[in-house]
């Protein structure tokens, strides 16, 4: 017959859990035979056989409480109830053998280890349940000393109270942690920006796993009920057994003293750190039943002795039994071996089948800092609406996100109601073109009291147009950006004829641009202090500052001419960069996602600006790259000093278009403009950027500058070169009547 073969790390639990018990039988047994003398000269045949009895009602309150535990794992994932008891029974016995209620930590440990959940989550619901058995046992005691009075020994009445204000105000804690409590979700988001990346992101997913953990099974009231009722059950079957105990040592005993009798285990084990020495229980047993009672001599040392039994014996035995034998089939996973769905991965947040945590990072950090759609999207998550896959970070004052509902993958974006119009805006402008398959598919949308939302189509075979253009060679990558031009040329601009538009091109100039910059600086201090000087060095090169350049732009006639000029259109995209262009991988299309129509200046030249803040500037190379920018001094000037990533095919494609796509669709005028609408957009982004990521605005800034600084170098005779550089060749004049 072959040895069964154990996993390592059950081997390695065997081990240390024999050991230990061996080693706590060796250190305390002289105590050992101490209790099992009295037992046997205190004890009769009949005696013998109520303990017993008294026994297995013990092992069914045990029973009772790990079915109570088992209610809140089940919120997160279905286990059995045979495998909680197994659990249960070896963290009793780690809670024997060590101090301070280590077991505890070991059941929780096998409990999340067999069932695969969020080990965190898991050790919490068992820090609770005991917290509360304090609570009762504490409030049961002292309403127990307040009904029948009389003297109580030791000094279990300061520690009952001590204990029941501690186990409350931890329990206050965590409710208001669960609650979502302001003060205590800043801390917890500043004390894991202390971590490195990495830690901090999973400090942040596993502590807002067991908020919405927590949060979802506080909604479900039958299980609250089925909770507390369980745990009444097993503190009645506890008693029961005390009182059982209590009839076989003391025959005919009643009144106070059967009261005291039976209490007294529960209330010598409850506010101890360990069970300890059999001799030291029995001792603290037989102090408080001769101070509380009238009950003395060998038959209250036998009582003790015989809780101490009952209490801890049988317990053992079924420990050791299940160290060996294993009662916890691995449930929830009936497709053992098989690569969950993506969908399936991201719905139970408490899961622990792999790391979901890098998925969803700018969600926690925004989650944490309290930001008002990351708290309604959260609260979604908690009902059930709808499951978060992954989080994108943006530009604007939406989010976008992944998600599922009902094994349905689809991409969701949120704005709050006073952005609402804008969303609206892209939700119409999309419907109305549902039959182009270049555009997204909006399915649905959502109007709700604290936010508006829309669901889109969501195609995993698509991939971003960044992470294809860096990937295949120059020629495809530059004729998918034709595609896309050919596209917004044939199917949505309807062009009207070459005009100058002066009022919208001040009015979008003034409130588009200039408010929004000078907005932004009033809440950032180091953009304030860049804005002051009329020169600024970005990068080692010496610039006109803000201020300067505008006023410059404005003064020279052919610069201020040329932004009024421009082919108005009915429809734009409005948010053309590589950001929002993904490739169908089976069918090579481009698909065109996120349209934002709502612009005062409404052409293709928005369109071009939008598509070049990418190429020319590297938007998404800034967008991923977080490092901070400080502010700093240059021969007296205000200095940025920014990362510029922006990769040689973004510098290629920058060429095919400005040399290719532009001269072919746009007049002069509007070719020239494009650089200026590029830092119109930097500049216009910073009200946003100086809230979700301050330390990072000083970049923006830099870009918008040197845009704007190239564009008026364009103009400037003795600086031709620097349009060369720009566009590769000159405008033709003839340009100005195209379309």
């Amino acid at each position: 017959m072959s040895l069964p073969r154990y996993a390592r790390g059950r081997l390695v639990l065997i081990v240390v859990a024999l050991v230990s018990l061996i080693a706590f039988t060796l250190l305390t047994w002289s105590s050992l035979q101490d209790v099992w003398a009295r037992l046997s000269s205190g004890l009769t045949g009949g005696d013998w056989a109520v303990l017993g009895v008294a026994s297995l009602i013990q092992l069914g309150g045990h029973v009772l409480r790990a079915a109570r535990t088992k209610v809140p794992i089940d919120n997160v994932r279905r286990g059995s109830l045979a495998g909680q008891f197994r659990h249960l029974a070896i963290g009793y016995l780690f809670n024997v053998v060590f101090p301070f209620r280590v077991g505890e930590v070991i059941r929780s440990y096998l409990v999340a280890k067999t069932v695969r959940i969020s080990f965190l989550y898991t050790l919490l619901a068992v820090v609770l349940e005991r917290l509360i058995d304090v609570v009762l046992v504490s409030v049961a005691f002292l309403v127990f000393l307040a009904v029948v009075g009389g003297p109580v020994g030791g000094v279990v009445p300061l520690a009952a109270v001590i204990a029941l204000v501690v186990s409350v105000a931890l329990i206050a804690s965590f409710a208001a942690l669960v609650r979502e409590n302001t003060v205590l979700m800043r801390l917890a988001w500043r004390a894991t920006g202390m971590l490195n990346h990495e830690l901090e992101n999973r400090a942040r997913f596993k502590l807002w796993s067991v908020i919405f953990g927590f949060q979802r099974f506080f909604r479900q009231r039958r299980q609250l009920v089925r909770y507390g009722v369980l745990a009444l059950a097993s503190w009645a079957c506890y008693l029961a057994a005390a009182a059982l105990i209590a009839v076989a040592v003391f025959p005919g005993v009643g009144g106070r003293d059967a009261f005291v009798a039976t209490a007294a285990p529960s209330a010598v084990v409850s506010p101890s750190v360990g069970n300890g020495s059999p001799s030291a229980y029995v001792d603290g047993a037989t102090s408080f039943i001769e101070g509380s009672s009238g009950l003395s001599g060998p038959a209250v040392v036998a009582f003790a002795a015989a809780a101490w039994v009952v209490t801890n014996i049988p317990v053992l035995v079924v420990a050791v039994i299940a160290l060996f034998v294993n009662w916890a089939r691995r449930t929830g996973d009936p497709l053992a071996g098989v690569e969950p769905a993506m969908a399936d991965r991201y719905v139970n947040k408490l899961g622990r089948d792999q790391d979901i945590s890098g998925s969803i990072t700018h969600f926690l950090d925004a989650y944490f800092q309290r930001q008002h759609l990351s708290q309604v999207l959260h609260r979604l998550e908690v009902s059930g609406n709808v499951s978060l896959v992954q989080f994108f970070k943006g530009g604007s004052n939406a989010v976008t996100l992944l998600a599922t509902s009902g094994g349905e993958l689809f991409v969701k974006k949120m704005v709050p109601l006073e952005h609402a119009h804008r969303l609206k805006n892209q939700h119409d402008w999309l419907a109305e073109r549902a039959a182009d398959h270049q555009l997204v598919t909006v399915l649905r949308e959502q109007h709700a009291e604290d936010h508006y939302a829309i669901d889109l189509e969501y195609r995993p075979s698509s991939v971003p147009l960044f992470e294809y253009v860096h990937e295949n060679p120059l020629a495809e990558s530059s004729a998918k950006l034709d595609e896309v031009w050919d596209y917004m040329y044939e199917r949505v601009y309807e062009l009207g004829p070459l005009q100058a538009h002066p009022q919208l091109r001040d009015d979008y100039v003034g409130e588009r641009f200039v408010l929004r910059v000078r907005a932004a600086a009033e809440s950032h201090p180091a953009l304030a202090e860049a804005m002051k000087s009329d020169r600024i060095v970005v990068n080692g090169e010496e610039l006109d500052n803000f201020d300067r350049v505008l006023d410059r732009i404005q003064a020279t006639d052919t610069a201020w001419a040329d932004l009024a000029t421009f082919h108005p259109s009915s429809h734009i995209h409005g948010d053309l960069t590589v950001d929002n262009i993904l490739v169908d991988l089976p069918s090579r299309d481009v698909l065109i996602i996120d349209p934002s129509d709502d612009n005062q200046v409404r052409g293709p030249v928005i369109d071009f600006g939008r598509h070049m803040q990418s190429l020319l500037y590297g938007y998404e190379f800034l967008n991923e790259d977080e490092t901070p920018v400080v502010l700093g001094q240059a021969d007296g000037l205000p200095e940025i000093t920014y990362r510029d990533d922006r990769s040689a095919r973004y510098a290629e494609l920058a060429d095919h278009v400005s040399t290719v796509i532009m001269p072919r669709h746009l007049s002069v005028a509007e070719q020239r403009s494009v650089l200026f609408h590029v830092g119109l957009f930097y500049g216009r982004m910073l009200t946003h950027r100086v809230v979700i990521n301050p330390g990072t605005a000083l970049k923006y800034y830099a870009v918008c500058v040197q845009a704007l600084n190239r564009f008026l170098d364009q103009y400037e005779v003795p600086r031709l070169e620097s349009r060369e550089a720009v566009h590769g060749t000159e405008p033709r004049e003839e340009q100005v009547l195209t379309q």
